[in-house]
């Protein structure tokens, strides 16, 4: 028998963030937790949220990814491992406490025996649950009737184990994002990490396997034209199609090549927003966001000053030039409606572009 549980895959600019709320609006049986893992995107969900009602609504809880942890499963149980309550989380940014051995709980996972690490609160929730026997389990499943969670192509390490359990607690839960735009990460624990960016869609598909979720694939996309949708979808040529329900013709569509000589002019005709890389990518007078910085923003068009990597893809349309940051190609491409720009000098390109001339 299939199961209630699933993981939608849904495509860059296919409205998931309006769907999730409307899931969450209709269920109105118990309480519905909407997780998801920035704050950002708290602030977005509950904005999407007063759109659609004149409040958010009693019976559902909108918090983030480490709020939900800290306040739903790690406080209630921690004395089973740890006497000391825990006042809040240090935040990581590599790994913590690495000569701690896991037996010495206090040092392990917390700093100063009441902050606890931010990569080891998902490990320490796993470990509380099986010394309770499940306790942290049972009391989620009588919190909450339906939990969702947005932007779940950001788990890494044990996230993915608490994940797992609560799909095996019978917690009916709805899982929403896109692995290719998995270009943040929940922590940098080394757990799972063969599932870690864009893989883990494996992990989803195990899941599957289990019949502990079914995975589903939305692959319309309300931003994108058809090009632009073409060109996301040419950086995982092995994943489902998009197709486009943009249906506006500007005059200026698809996807163009302008050289370095012409950017003043095509800027002065199109304002596109300048995209790069990272602070390393040349992009001249140009103010230029970052690749990881447009996610989940929308633009009519986009400039893209490539990066090393890119100007090699876009000289050979060869994928192994951009193998390490084809996720965030995807997301800088998808940001445009209209028309997405690279600025190239080569004399010919091996991507679907036109090169545009004043």
């Amino acid at each position: 028998m299939p199961s209630a549980n699933r993981i939608v895959i849904s495509a860059a600019g296919g409205g998931k963030t309006t769907r999730v709320v409307n899931q969450a609006l209709a269920s109105t049986k118990g309480v519905t937790a909407l997780i998801t893992y920035t704050r950002n995107n708290v602030r977005e969900i509950q904005r999407k949220a007063v759109e659609c009602s004149p409040a958010v609504p009693p019976h559902i809880e909108v918090v983030s990814w480490y709020t939900f942890l800290l306040r739903e499963l790690a406080r209630p149980y921690r004395s089973v491992l740890h006497k000391q309550r825990i006042d809040g989380i240090h935040w990581v940014e590599g790994k913590s406490a690495i000569y701690a051995a896991e037996a010495n709980t206090a040092e392990h996972y917390f700093l100063n025996g009441d902050r606890i690490y931010s990569d080891k609160i998902a490990k320490f929730i796993c470990a509380c649950n099986a010394a309770s026997d499940g306790a942290i389990m049972g009391r989620l499943k009588e919190r909450f009737t339906h939990i969702i969670i947005d932007e779940v192509q950001d788990m890494a390490g044990y996230d993915l184990d608490v994940l797992e359990l609560i799909l095996k607690a019978g917690i009916p839960l709805t899982l929403v994002g896109d692995h290719r735009q998995a270009i943040l990460s929940t922590n940098n624990s080394p757990k799972n990490k063969k599932f870690a960016g864009p893989a883990i869609i494996k992990k989803f598909e195990l899941w599957q396997k289990d019949s502990l979720v079914r995975v589903e694939y939305e692959t319309h996309t309300y931003r994108c034209n058809q090009a632009i949708a073409d060109l996301g979808d040419s950086f995982f040529p092995e994943e489902p199609k998009t197709t486009s329900r943009n249906t506006v013709v500007t005059g200026h569509d698809g996807v163009f090549l302008v050289a370095s000589f012409d950017v003043d002019e095509y800027v002065k005709r199109f304002s596109p927003q300048a995209l790069r890389y990272n602070a390393k990518t040349s992009c001249g007078k140009y103010e230029a966001m970052n690749f990881g910085e447009a996610k989940g923003l929308t633009f009519s068009r986009v400039l893209i000053f490539p990066h090393g990597g890119a100007k090699s893809w876009l000289a050979s349309g060869k994928l192994s030039h951009i193998e390490k940051s084809a996720t965030r190609m995807y997301v800088a491409a998808t940001r445009a409606r209209h028309s997405v720009a690279f600025v190239f000098d080569g004399k010919t390109s091996a991507i679907p572009a036109s090169r545009w001339t004043p």
